[in-house]
């Protein structure tokens, strides 16, 4: 091969490379520089149910118009750094999910949609696990209890860990919530392990309200909203697992996000009359200092 040909052959070589690199790899998550140059916030959020979040149109996934507590939290935060949030509508599993579309618990990975530009953190208030923590780091400010919500007429049936056993619950894959019942089918409930169903969020109390399944776990405000405002047959039996922490998660080892989120709550839990405060307010009828006292005394 003639020394000009080796040339042309070695450089035909790197266009395939880059042209290859480009289509293998998405575009890389933004920097905290790139993201207020834009002018535009993304954030992640989950389809999920009233207070919490309503998808516009319902069916929409991707970037939608997205109301209720979750997005108007994103939208405070946005704000404050003089940015227009974008939401980008997920299911619960998809949050976590890998290059292959898959959730693995036990790999360390960057969550496909947070990996690339189609998120800049995520907005969905999760609850600080061990498996998530491989994915992606996490900046907590939401005190939470798990709640049993079962039938009206069927809650002298379920007062401690035990009644659940051998019984069926409703939950959504991926969620703290399923975790916590794998959990207790690996340990305490082995011998007679719940018996687990899966549906969205928001269509797990209906469940329990119309005698599908035995009971659900949701958060406490979940379970505040939801027994006082939407469902007739439903009530709060009793508490379960630790105290958690609600969080936002964002790409490991972007110390300017962290420190963004972390200094906006750090404000907003301090001024009396603040966002968070207000947002509290207009829909649990408390101020975020009160809800907390609330959770700390849940027994």
């Amino acid at each position: 091969m003639g020394f000009w040909r080796r040339i042309k052959h070695i450089f035909d070589l790197g266009v395939l490379l880059i042209v290859t690199s480009l289509l293998c790899n998405p575009a890389l998550a933004r920097s905290v520089s790139e993201i207020l140059e834009s002018g535009v916030l993304r954030s992640c959020v989950p389809t999920a149910n009233p207070p919490d979040g309503q998808v516009i149109p319902e069916d929409c996934r991707g970037y939608c118009q997205y109301e209720g507590l979750i997005g108007d939290l994103v939208e405070v935060f946005a704000n404050s750094l003089d940015l227009t949030p974008e939401y980008y509508v997920q299911s619960w599993d998809e949050l976590f999910h890998n290059a292959d579309g898959v959730t693995d618990k036990d790999g360390s990975y960057t969550p496909a949609a947070l990996a690339t530009d189609q998120c800049d953190m995520i907005g969905a208030v999760m609850v600080s696990l061990d498996w998530r923590r491989k994915k992606m780091d996490m900046e907590c400010f939401l005190p939470s209890r798990m709640m049993v919500v079962t039938h009206k007429d069927r809650q002298g049936d379920f007062k401690k860990l035990e009644d659940l056993a051998g019984h069926s619950v409703s939950v959504e894959r991926s969620m703290s919530l399923h975790s916590w019942v794998e959990d207790q089918n690996a340990g305490p409930l082995k011998e007679n392990p719940i018996n687990v169903t899966f549906r969205p969020y928001d269509e797990s109390v209906p469940a329990v309200d119309q005698g599908e399944v035995d009971f659900t776990v949701v958060a406490v405000l979940d379970a505040l909203h939801q027994t006082r405002h939407t469902s007739k047959n439903s009530a709060a039996a009793f508490a379960v697992g630790p105290t958690d922490e609600g969080c936002w998660g964002y790409e490991k080892g972007d110390i300017e996000m962290g420190a963004l989120i972390k200094a906006f709550f750090i404000k907003q839990r301090t001024v009396p009359n603040s966002d968070l405060n207000e947002l509290w307010n207009r829909y649990y009828g408390m101020s975020f200092a009160d809800f907390v006292r609330l959770v700390s005394a849940i027994q």
